[in-house]
């Protein structure tokens, strides 16, 4: 058996390996999706360590809320962050199917009329009213969030936003300083995430490659946000694919036969 078949048999290998190994710590079958709109990017650019349009991400199954995810809010107060910003990214359905893929702000629920945020203990960026929870300082735009719970009395599951949104689409509340931008705000979703309809949060992924399969739905006509690809992403992909296709095609072979004469 010679070389080149050895090295396909090992990456074949491999690769079932890792997919069996992360579909059994997902929980979920696909354990990926992919994002297809700037709703999360933090820059024009593509951007390591954010969520980048056409990046592959990987999900963790979520079966009870507030379960294992860490919210901004707690994040903030213990340190924790994922994709550049405090807190974990959820998964979840809205009500037209569509999945959103989104910051966890807040864990939110009720005690005799009055709304109660996980992991709130009266801190200083942070205020808490039964109209209204303000979150000052927020994301790299260091904007002011305010989320307003009218029609979410008694109903409980996290807050969710978009880094990309909160930034740049918020609708401004000269009053208290403060962008509305929540998904339960602006129509992304009509209540609080819970346990019904979240899939998962995320937990990896790998960038530039779920261009690949949207711009399949391009052609279709299932993609409409092309126009949002982070600039750089495509050289990188391309740059990745030239690398793995001379990785493939190498002769390797003749270069262990090269070098081992030199021993010699």
């Amino acid at each position: 058996m010679d070389l080149r078949r050895i090295i396909a048999i090992a990456v074949i290998i491999g690769v079932v390996i890792f997919l069996t190994s992360v579909t059994i710590y997902s929980g979920i079958w696909p354990p990926v999706d992919t994002i297809a709109s700037e709703s999360m990017t933090h820059s024009d650019y593509w951007t390591y360590g954010t969520m980048n349009v056409g990046d592959i991400v990987f999900v963790k199954r979520v079966s009870s809320v507030p379960g294992p995810v860490i919210t901004y809010v707690v994040g903030r107060q213990t340190g924790f962050s994922t994709y550049g910003e405090y807190g974990n990214v959820i998964l979840y359905k809205n009500p037209e199917g569509q999945t959103i893929i989104h910051r966890a702000m807040f864990y939110l629920s009720w005690a005799d009329g009055m709304p109660v945020v996980q992991g709130f203990h009266n801190q200083s960026w942070m205020k808490v009213t039964k109209m209204y929870i303000l979150i000052y300082d927020v994301g790299f735009s260091h904007r002011n969030l305010v989320v307003y719970l009218r029609g979410m009395v008694n109903e409980s599951g996290f807050i969710t936003v978009g880094d990309f949104n909160l930034a740049y689409r918020g609708i401004y509340n000269s009053s208290l300083n403060a962008y509305e931008a929540a998904d339960q705000n602006v129509g992304i979703t009509n209540a609080p995430v819970n346990s019904s309809n979240i899939i998962g949060m995320a937990f990896w992924d790998i960038p530039w490659f779920g261009l690949i399969k949207l711009n399949i739905l391009k052609a279709y006509g299932q993609w409409p946000y092309s126009n949002e690809v982070a600039k750089n992403s495509y050289d990188y992909l391309f740059a990745s694919i030239i690398i793995i296709a001379a990785l493939i095609f190498l002769p390797y072979s003749k270069i262990y036969d090269f070098y081992r004469k030199r021993k010699k």
